[in-house]
């Protein structure tokens, strides 16, 4: 209870000063028939400068790292272009390199944690299939922040922090999907972590391709901003 009530107000800590940030949205591409890649978009407008953005992830899910050549980042350095121009750029942009993997195909959502929601981000318990009633055994991921300096980051902003990601499957077993050691330039300046989305594929093989969306709150221009990082992994079908 007491990790809930603080989780809550962080979030409204992070919402209070971010009435002037970014928070960017996303939405589903699609896997691979295989399973082996997945892709989504991150899309909004900057906050300070108002540039419209979109950016396009392509992940190997096999090995939980970006396809190469991969993101592709659109920005269009104008206040009167339209956030769906900067949308459809980045589209064409990564047209190719989605379509020769034929990746389109939808998954299963198990899990969706809308900002507006009230819930503990760093906590998420889900089945991989339905039943009725239903069956008692569950998933779980966690999230564990930590402090992790960033030399290049402002101090007076907050602490830059890392973050653990476990995976706890419907037979007990434990795994670690994600550990920092340092922050990657392409983050930014976290402040926070929680999770977005979890997302399922079932591969031809019978295995499920899990892909948890992590909310990244970073220093912005006028506020924290919103991105998104996947992290991929595969557990059994369990039935």
């Amino acid at each position: 209870m007491r990790r809930l009530i603080l989780a809550i107000a962080a979030l409204f800590a992070l919402a209070s000063a971010a009435a002037a940030g970014d928070y960017a949205d996303r939405e589903f591409i699609g896997f691979s028939p295989d399973g082996r890649y997945f892709a989504f978009e991150e899309y909004g407008i900057q906050d300070g400068s108002g540039f419209p953005y979109s950016n396009i992830y392509l992940i190997d899910t096999s090995t939980d790292s970006w396809v190469t050549g991969t993101p592709v980042r659109v920005r269009l350095d104008d206040e009167s272009a339209t956030l769906e121009a900067a949308r459809a750029q980045a589209r064409a942009g990564a047209a190719t390199a989605l379509a020769s993997r034929g990746v389109g195909l939808p998954g299963r959502l198990l899990v969706s944690n809308p900002l507006t929601e009230v819930v503990d981000r760093h906590f998420a318990e889900f089945f991989t299939l339905v039943f009725v009633p239903p069956q008692t055994d569950t998933n779980i991921v966690t999230i564990d922040e930590y402090t992790l300096p960033v030399k290049s980051c402002p101090a007076d902003f907050g602490q830059t922090m890392g973050f653990d990601l476990m995976l706890q499957t419907v037979d007990g077993a434990e795994r670690r999907l994600h550990h920092d050691n340092a922050i990657p330039a392409s983050r930014g300046c976290p402040l926070a972590y929680g999770i977005s989305d979890v997302v399922a594929f079932d591969t031809p093989g019978g295995e499920v391709v899990l892909i948890i969306l992590v909310n990244v709150f970073q220093i912005g221009f006028e506020g924290p901003d919103r991105r998104f990082i996947a992290i991929a992994t595969s557990i059994p079908q369990p039935y």
